[in-house]
């Protein structure tokens, strides 16, 4: 086997910050994943670093694409609390797996962005609350109330 260069080596590493397969690395490097390794053990501050600032990166586009699509998903929440709320208006009951589903995914998901967005002070102010109330015992349907309106 030849001796890598140095632009080789740093691809090695560029293309395992990329993917943290050694395998894969391999496979796009013409090499052996204990080359791979062995770059990496060798390289590890360098690999380290790269990845961290890959990790920074990705979190800077994460947070830069909820900014820029944040009018949007608050349509797309508005239009689905309508749908939920015309069914109950309509006494359509709804199963209460279903709501705790979706009020939960709004709940983490609120809560995540404000973490991401270094608002990690874990407070509840903007997570709406909900009252469930079992209606019939044999289904375990429930319908959902906004607290503010009790």
């Amino acid at each position: 086997m030849t001796k890598l260069t140095d632009k080789q080596k740093k691809k090695i590493i560029a293309d395992y910050v990329d993917n943290g397969n050694y395998s894969e690395t391999a496979r796009i490097n013409n090499t052996t994943d204990t080359t791979v390794r062995t770059i990496i053990k060798d390289n590890k501050d360098m690999a380290l670093e790269k990845m961290e600032q890959k990790k920074q990166q990705n979190t800077k586009d994460i947070l830069d694409y909820m900014e820029e699509t944040k009018e949007k998903r608050k349509k797309v929440i508005d239009l689905c609390l309508e749908k939920m709320e015309e069914r109950l208006n309509k006494d359509e009951l709804m199963n209460i797996k279903d709501i705790a589903t979706a009020y939960g995914v709004l709940v983490d998901k609120s809560l995540k962005v404000n973490e991401m967005n270094g608002n990690g002070n874990n407070s509840n102010t903007n997570v709406p609350t909900i009252k469930l109330e079992v209606v019939d015992n044999s289904n375990l349907e429930s319908v959902l109330y906004d607290n503010k309106e009790h």
